[in-house]
């Protein structure tokens, strides 16, 4: 029976595997280039977001996570500050950009409703319409 469970377990996918194969993809895509106008690096970068979005990760977990692959990526440190923290910010937008704009509205939960509450003013149930009308302590 156990030999079984471990031969189905051996032919599915993780999340956790999706997630580190395309942090992988990632890397060695911003080792060619870590330009967002680089085709494969686009790829990559909204591979990687599909992946941390599919494992139901928030818009910030997902940026922090994206942030922290670039500050660890050694491609990135070979560049000048200046441009690094240029190249970052591309690349952060892309995630941002991609993470909002792949999700359609169908995968989006709707806003929440409130009931719409009916506002009175000045009484209507056949209670004291204005302050006159009132005791001194509020009441009718």
């Amino acid at each position: 029976m156990y030999s079984d469970a471990r031969s189905d377990r051996e032919n599915m996918t993780t999340s956790s595997e999706a997630r580190r194969r395309a942090e992988v993809a990632l890397a060695l895509a911003l080792d060619e280039s870590p330009q967002v106008t680089h085709a494969p690096t686009r790829d990559a970068v909204h591979a990687f977001v599909d992946a941390l979005a599919a494992d139901g990760l928030m818009p910030e977990a997902v940026v922090i996570a994206f942030k922290d692959l670039l500050l660890r990526n050694p491609s990135m440190h070979r560049f000048e500050p200046e441009a690094r923290t240029e190249l970052r910010t591309a690349l952060v937008s892309e995630c941002i950009l991609h993470y909002f704009g792949a999700r359609t509205p169908d995968d989006m939960p709707p806003p929440p409703t409130r009931p719409r509450l009916k506002i009175i003013r000045g009484g209507g149930f056949d209670g004291p319409r204005n302050a006159a009308d009132r005791t001194p302590n509020g009441r009718a």
